[in-house]
């Protein structure tokens, strides 16, 4: 996982706890950060962190800061990243525990015009 995931997901829930709106305030700094270019490369990034979570509310955070992430790149088009890894993706989103995840992917994919 990227050293910026790490670092923001690093006891998320203490960090909620002092501040509610923490990982809205630290997604927002990391994408408004990167030029389009740079919000398209990190996209690889945020799926990684994805896959390496169980947790349907962290999952469906990451989903949709993987949009935004994609409305900064300013494209619909598909990282070939993404691409490659789809299939995994689906399947890990498929056996989370909970919906979250699962609605926010369907957003995603209606966003990129995936359906």
């Amino acid at each position: 996982m990227h050293k910026d995931m790490e670092s923001i997901l690093e006891n998320w829930v203490e960090k909620i706890k002092e501040d509610e709106f923490y990982l809205a305030h630290s997604f927002d700094r990391l994408i408004d950060n990167k030029s389009s270019m740079e919000a398209f490369e990190y996209i690889p990034h945020m799926l990684d962190a994805i896959l390496e979570t169980n947790d349907d509310f962290i999952a469906s955070q990451l989903i949709f800061y993987t949009n935004c992430m994609y409305g900064k790149a300013n494209t619909t088009e598909l990282h070939p990243v993404f691409v490659l890894k789809l299939e995994e993706l689906e399947s890990h989103i498929h056996h989370i525990d909970g919906n979250h995840s699962k609605r926010e992917y369907e957003e995603m994919k209606r966003d990129l015009r995936m359906t």
